[in-house]
């Protein structure tokens, strides 16, 4: 299916605005599986376990047990036969989408302490 011309759409239902959501924290059912088709669309198999080939960068990352069960839960839900999502890959999207909440509205990253 193609990707709609949000433009378009907006024209046609005569909005004022548009509002990216794409970005913003998952807190209901269709927001999870909006997330899990995310983790779908984005895993590519070479022959191996699929992955996400724009991550490169690998570290470790230290989880409570009680966030990690989660992330097997989540991660056992969004599995299908054909493609195994393991809880790290639901770690990396929930980060990024995190990550891209910290936005400001015009654009620049809020600046964090590390």
């Amino acid at each position: 299916m193609a990707k709609p011309d949000i433009d378009k759409v907006a024209r046609a239902l005569g909005a004022s605005r548009v509002v990216d959501v794409s970005a913003t924290p998952a807190t209901g059912p269709l927001d999870w599986l909006a997330l899990a088709e995310q983790v779908h669309q984005r895993l590519r198999s070479t022959g191996g376990r699929p992955t996400d080939p724009e991550r490169s960068v690998l570290r470790q990352v230290r989880f409570t047990p009680e966030h990690w069960q989660r992330l097997e839960q989540l991660a056992l839900q969004w599995s299908t036969d054909d493609r195994k999502v393991s809880p790290a890959q639901v770690a990396a999207v929930l980060i990024e989408r995190g990550l891209a909440a910290l936005r400001e509205p015009h654009g620049r990253a809020k600046a964090t302490r590390a």
